[in-house]
């Protein structure tokens, strides 16, 4: 199984590096597994999943919002 790294995930996703971050801290996305020796955020599949549909959720409230 391949995990991914925030790099790859945001580009995956569709969203700017900060505002996953801002996300992330905000409490909105769930925060990733990180590896044990270097500290690295990562996710699997599984996860990029999920993170599709929320992102997707957050995006389009975020639209409505704004408009």
């Amino acid at each position: 199984m391949k995990n991914y790294r925030v790099s790859e995930v945001i580009k995956a996703v569709g969203i700017c590096r900060k505002t996953y971050y801002v996300w992330e801290s905000a409490g909105k996305i769930p925060k990733p597994r990180r590896e044990p020796i270097s500290g690295y955020r990562f996710w699997t599949e599984e996860d990029l999943k999920r993170l599709k549909k929320i992102v997707g959720r957050l995006g389009k409230y975020n639209r409505e919002r704004v408009t």
